[in-house]
């Protein structure tokens, strides 16, 4: 690596000195911040000696990262108006203190650029507010992770995939680099580990980091930050505690609210996180919706409450569909009504359309819920 300086060790000791200028970007007050972080010497043989002290140390993900150096660190520091030693709060599992300047190191690990560094502050901001239930999701059993959705004219600019691949494949830097960034900081500066602090059983390939953006152009509704209260100019990060990528397809049905009947029904699965809750009345479920199928659903439901009702309507199971014992624990919960009937969720607005992917007018996903968390969002500041 060059100058054979660079961050290192678990807990936010991640820092880096490369003993050349900081980037000639950025404000004044980026520049003259002096970072705090110890420093790890390497030697420079292509960053094989990074990777290898990040597994020892257990401060990677088990992908190759890069050098946090100086001039890479002030050039973050630069892209946003928080001073290094601001801290954003308290990380989950073992509450280190995300400061700025720590968040900047894990950033440029994943290889953020600058401009796309305010995004990975706002998704930290919108998962501490306590609704999020940030220490719950960092322990918990589940696969659940953050989840980040993007919205504003920067997506193009910044490589924030929506198209085809969005979820995977697609590669944009935008995307690959902030959600891996979110991730690092969790393990980093808040600790979560695997079998450690975190007990999750599976957990799942969003654990790297997960970050899309909405297709609003190709969208027949507002987009899911307008629906959330912001201005169409603002960037924004929404942050979903999900417990996965569920797929799903249809070329069966051709009247759109065929195929949102369908949809209800689908998410409505047995072993739903929301069917092992007394009620159904927190948490959110998105449902990815690709464009064609937009357009299609667009003409029938109009408003995206409407759509947001119907599925709402639709997504429950008979109480006959579950063996006697599961069907009894159920009804004990209160869970079933004078129907017969086990809704999903309380409310319509908990199934949450974004439109996104590819124009292969056969496939949607279900990001699923954990339900204990309510989905946070955040503009981002420059």
């Amino acid at each position: 690596m060059s100058g054979g300086k660079t961050g290192g060790k678990t807990g936010g000791k991640t820092g880096g000195k490369t003993g050349g200028k900081t980037a000639g970007k950025g404000s004044k007050r980026a520049a003259a911040y002096e970072l705090t972080a110890p420093v790890l010497e390497l030697d420079d043989d292509g960053g094989m000696a990074l990777y290898e002290a990040s597994l020892d140390g257990g401060w990677g993900d088990g992908a190759p990262l890069l050098a946090a150096t100086d001039d890479r660190i002030h050039a973050l520091l630069a892209a946003t108006p928080y001073p290094g030693d601001h801290v954003l709060g308290a990380l989950p599992p073992r509450h280190g203190l995300a400061t700025v300047e720590l968040v900047a190191i894990n950033a440029a690990m994943a290889g953020v650029e600058p401009a796309a560094f305010p995004y990975v502050i706002a998704a930290l901001e919108a998962l501490l507010v306590p609704e999020w239930n940030a220490v719950g999701l960092t322990t918990t059993t589940s696969s659940v992770f953050p989840m980040l959705i993007v919205n504003g004219p920067a997506r193009d600019d910044l490589r924030i995939d929506y198209r085809a691949g969005c979820l995977g494949g697609a590669a944009g830097r935008g995307s690959m680099t902030i959600g891996r960034a979110v991730a690092l900081c969790l393990r980093n500066i808040g600790g979560q580990r695997a079998g450690e602090t975190s007990r999750t059983v599976f957990g799942q390939p969003a654990r790297f980091g997960l970050c899309f953006g909405e297709w609003e152009e190709r969208s027949p509704w507002p987009t899911l930050a307008e629906r959330r209260g912001f201005r169409t100019d603002d960037e924004v990060v929404t942050v979903h505690g999900g417990k996965g990528v569920f797929p799903f397809a249809d070329v069966n049905n051709d009247h759109p609210r065929d195929l949102a009947y369908a949809i209800a029904k689908t998410v409505a699965f047995p072993l739903n996180n929301w069917f092992l809750e007394l009620t159904g009345e927190s948490g959110q479920i998105v449902l990815l919706i690709n464009p064609m199928w937009a357009r299609r659903l667009g003409e029938a439901f109009p408003d995206p409450a409407d759509f947001q009702e119907y599925v709402c309507e639709h997504a429950w199971q008979p109480i006959d569909a579950f063996r006697p014992d599961n069907a009894a624990v159920l009804t004990a919960k209160g869970r079933v009504d004078d129907k017969g009937r086990v809704a999903l969720a309380a409310r319509p607005d908990q199934f949450v359309p974004v439109v996104c992917g590819g124009l292969g007018g056969l496939h949607g996903v279900a990001l699923t819920t954990f339900v204990q968390s309510e989905m946070q969002s955040a503009r981002v500041v420059r």
